[in-house]
């Protein structure tokens, strides 16, 4: 794919449609040809999601929680940066989200 031919970074919306044309019998015809399976059942999904899994539990992050902020940080250190340069010197602790303390 060449750079000309990216999709953009959103998508139009279009509404649902209903398939109309599928009957019954061409659902057991299709299972003959080729067997359905959940995303769960391949291996490339299985090693994703363990590599989901370990990096879930070694990435920290640290969100900003005041008011229309939300900023994303990757330690307690530089959020308390941010406050003090963004938030009018702030020294508060509290106001922060995370899951790796």
């Amino acid at each position: 794919m060449s750079s000309s031919q990216l999709l953009p970074s959103v998508l139009p919306s279009r509404p649902a449609v209903t398939d109309v044309a599928t009957t019954p019998e061409d659902l057991i015809a299709a299972q003959r040809r080729a067997r359905v399976t959940s995303p769960k059942e391949c291996r490339i999904y299985m090693f994703i999601a363990e590599l989901a899994h370990l990096t879930y539990f070694r990435t920290p992050l640290f969100i900003c929680a005041f008011t229309g902020c939300n900023r994303l940080f990757p330690s307690r250190d530089r959020l308390m940066t941010h406050r003090k340069r963004d938030h009018q010197n702030s020294e508060e602790t509290d106001r922060i989200i995370t899951w790796n303390e």
